[in-house]
C-alpha cells in the first residue's frame, strides 16, 4: 500500500512539473514568445503582420494528410480546415481564437468550430494539447465519406461556417482597419 501510494504522489508532481514545463512564455508584450512556443509544439507561421498579432495552423491536421507537396488544392478548396490559431493581444492580455479542426460547413460531429481563450489562463495548455490531439486523430477517411455521402454533404446541414466574433487587437492590423460594431456572434 505504501508503494501504491508513493507511485501516485509521484505520478502527480512529475504531471505537475511535466505542466510547468509546457507553459506558455511570460508576457512580454510581443508576440515572438508565443509564436516560438508554437512553433516548438509543431505548428507554424502562416502571417504575421505586426507586434502584437500572428496566425499559425497546425500541420498534423487530419493525421498529417494535408502537409504534402502533392496537394492540388488549398485545404479550405476542399471545405476542410486545419487547426489553425489567431494570436492577437486585448486589453493588454494575450488572447487564442481557435478554428479546430474539421469541415468549414459539415455536420455537428466533424463541423469545425471557434474556441476563444486567454494564453495564460490556467486551462490554456490542456485545451490546446486537446485541441493538437484532435486534430491529429480526425480520421480523413471518414471525413470525406461524409463529406460525399454522409450529413456534412447533406442539404439540411448549415450552410456558412460557425463563427464567434473575435477579440478586436490593441491596435489594427492596416492603417485603414475599422471594425464593425455590426459583426458579432452567429
Amino acid at each position: 500500500m505504501f508503494h501504491t501510494m508513493c507511485a501516485r504522489i509521484r505520478a502527480v508532481v512529475d504531471a505537475g512539473l511535466t505542466h510547468r514545463h509546457h507553459l506558455p512564455p511570460p508576457d512580454v508584450g510581443a508576440v515572438d514568445p508565443l509564436v516560438a512556443y508554437l512553433l516548438q509544439r509543431g505548428w507554424r507561421i502562416i502571417d504575421r503582420d505586426s507586434q502584437i498579432t500572428a496566425i499559425l495552423d497546425y500541420p498534423g491536421s487530419f493525421q498529417g494528410g494535408l502537409n504534402t507537396d502533392e496537394r492540388r488544392l488549398t485545404a479550405l478548396d476542399n471545405n476542410l480546415q486545419e487547426l489553425e490559431v489567431e494570436l492577437v493581444r486585448c486589453d493588454g492580455y494575450w488572447f487564442a481564437s481557435f478554428t479546430s479542426c474539421g469541415t468549414v460547413i459539415g455536420c455537428d460531429r466533424h463541423r469545425s468550430v471557434p474556441l476563444h481563450i486567454g494564453v495564460h489562463a490556467p486551462i490554456f495548455t490542456t485545451v490546446l494539447r486537446d485541441l493538437e490531439d484532435q486534430a491529429g486523430l480526425i480520421s480523413q477517411q471518414e471525413v470525406s465519406t461524409c463529406l460525399l455521402f454522409g450529413a456534412c454533404g447533406h442539404q439540411d446541414t448549415p450552410s456558412r461556417p460557425c463563427q464567434l466574433s473575435r477579440p478586436i487587437s490593441d491596435e489594427p492590423a492596416t492603417p485603414h482597419a475599422v471594425s464593425s460594431p455590426a459583426e458579432g456572434a452567429e
